[in-house]
């Protein structure tokens, strides 16, 4: 049996985190899911929501591949950060045109820049630790870098809703 290496141990720990994490970004994105129902920006959401499921899935595979297993405490706390992420608390209402609604597509945009980054720390890792399939990691990379470019499309074409002069006359503010 190899004894692993303090860089492992960071390795594992680094991972490990970002799958604890993504368990309430799945359910984030499934929850935004319900804020854009019915609107044309629906299925995008959707699919991300599919796209980010399936990430977790290709991360918990890699956790594996290279022999790591989560500490008990931190899988413990799965089912509470699945349950935050439901709730999605910074828009409980699930509310398009209120701030929250931004604020919402914010935190999304924020968990794919971290999960972006952990891909591309392991695409450079891969150069020098062949347990690490380069490809692969160059393929998350880039559908990390669609799913940002997916929500900033849809933030983009609904800030105006919540914070342009058209929301305020509909408000009776203008």
């Amino acid at each position: 049996m190899r004894t692993r290496s303090d860089a492992d141990e960071r390795l594992a720990a680094y991972l490990n985190e970002h799958l604890l994490g993504s368990e309430g970004g799945v359910e984030a994105f499934r929850a935004a899911g319900r804020t854009w129902a019915g609107t044309p920006h629906a299925a995008t959401i959707e699919r991300l929501a599919v796209d980010v499921a399936r990430d977790r899935r290709d991360l918990a595979r890699l956790v594996l591949s290279l022999g790591f297993r989560p500490a008990r405490w931190k899988r413990l706390l799965t089912g509470t950060l699945r349950a935050i992420g439901a709730a999605a608390p910074y828009n409980l209402l699930r509310r398009r045109r209120a701030s929250t609604a931004q604020l919402e597509l914010d935190v999304l945009m924020g968990a794919v820049r971290a999960k972006l980054a952990m891909w591309e720390a392991l695409h450079e890792l891969a150069r020098i630790d062949g347990r690490i399939d380069a490809t692969l990691a160059q393929r998350l990379r880039e559908r990390a870098e669609h799913q940002l470019d997916e929500l900033r499309r849809v933030s983009l074409a609904t800030c105006a809703e919540r914070f342009g002069p058209a929301a305020a006359q509909r408000e009776g503010r203008a």
